[in-house]
Parts: structure tokens; C-alpha cells; sequence
């Protein structure tokens, strides 16, 4: 039984490895063209001395998926904001013992986790249904004729993506993640 369900969690942790590779790529793509995007844009503006709308809508929309999907692969590497004060304090609690202290920084972060995926399920019910009345109206971008469901489903599905990768965290074992990478 046990076998399995390391299997399992083999199985699950390259699944989650797999989506972070993907969401790399995605990000190495956006901030290459953000950075093209925005070039364009200066030269549109400062040397040629024409405004370009449609530029500053398309880099908007960019870095918009850049944040999300940095929030996303941020929540799969546990690279997000750390409060050291609370690791000092428990470091206090334990007076020095090292294996104690570790424990309840992983029962306090694992706590975080919980409460970030409850707050991200929330977030992603709610604003699908935000994201549904922005599609039966048929709102388009200004400049670019695109509809706007396309830069504001970046919280949507990369609020998706760190539910899975907070769940992946809990339940994939400390073993199997530094074995797997």
C-alpha cells in the first residue's frame, strides 16, 4: 500500500514538475516580447513622436500574465514572501532544539499553505463568475480588438495553478520532492 501511494506522489510530483516547466517557458516568452513590445513603444513615442495605443494595451496585458504566472511559479518553489520574525520567535520557543523548531515552521507553513488555498478557491469561484458576465457582455479591448476575457483570465488560471501547486505541496512528501527536484 505504501508503495503506492509513493507512486502516486512520483506520479503527481513530475506532473506538477511538468506544469512548472511549462510556466517557465510561458514566462521566458512574455518577458522577451514584453521587452520587445515595450522597445517598440519608446521608439514609437520618442523617436518617431507617435503614441502607441495599442502597444501600451498589449504590454499591460503581458505583464499581467508575467505577475500571475511569477505568483504561480513563486507558490510551486515556496519563494514567496518569508516573515523571519516568525522563525525567530519559534527558534526562541524551542530553545535551540533544531529538530523541534523545524517541525512547526513546517506545521506553521503548511498552515499558510491551507489558508492560501482556501483564500485561492474563494478568489477563483468568485471571479469566474466575474469573468462569465465579462463574456456575456463581449467586451472587447480598446485598441487591440481582443476580448478582454483573455488578459483577465490570468488570475483565473494562474489562481488554478497555485491551488495545485499549494495542494501538491501538502500532500507530496519532503522525501519525494528533493528526490524529484
Amino acid at each position: 500500500m505504501e508503495s503506492k501511494k509513493s507512486g502516486a506522489a512520483v506520479a503527481l510530483m513530475k506532473v506538477n514538475k511538468f506544469i512548472y516547466s511549462i510556466e517557465k517557458i510561458a514566462l521566458i516568452i512574455l518577458m522577451y516580447g514584453l521587452v520587445a513590445v515595450l522597445f517598440v513603444n519608446v521608439v514609437y513615442r520618442f523617436v518617431l513622436f507617435i503614441p502607441s495605443a495599442w502597444a501600451d494595451e498589449l504590454s499591460r496585458f503581458m505583464f499581467t500574465w508575467t505577475v500571475m504566472l511569477g505568483a504561480s511559479t513563486a507558490m510551486y518553489k515556496w519563494e514567496h514572501i518569508d516573515i523571519n520574525l516568525i522563525d525567530t520567535i519559534v527558534a526562541k520557543f524551542t530553545k535551540g532544539d533544531a529538530a523541534k523548531c523545524d517541525r512547526i515552521i513546517g506545521y506553521i507553513k503548511k498552515f499558510a499553505i491551507v489558508v492560501s488555498i482556501i483564500y485561492l478557491i474563494a478568489l477563483f469561484v468568485v471571479y469566474g463568475q466575474y469573468l462569465q458576465q465579462i463574456n456575456e457582455l463581449g467586451t472587447m479591448s480598446m485598441f487591440l480588438g481582443c476580448s478582454l476575457l483573455v488578459p483577465m483570465s490570468a488570475i483565473y488560471v494562474c489562481s488554478g495553478l497555485m491551488v495545485f501547486h499549494g495542494i501538491c505541496y501538502l500532500i507530496i512528501p519532503d522525501s519525494i520532492k528533493e528526490q524529484e527536484g
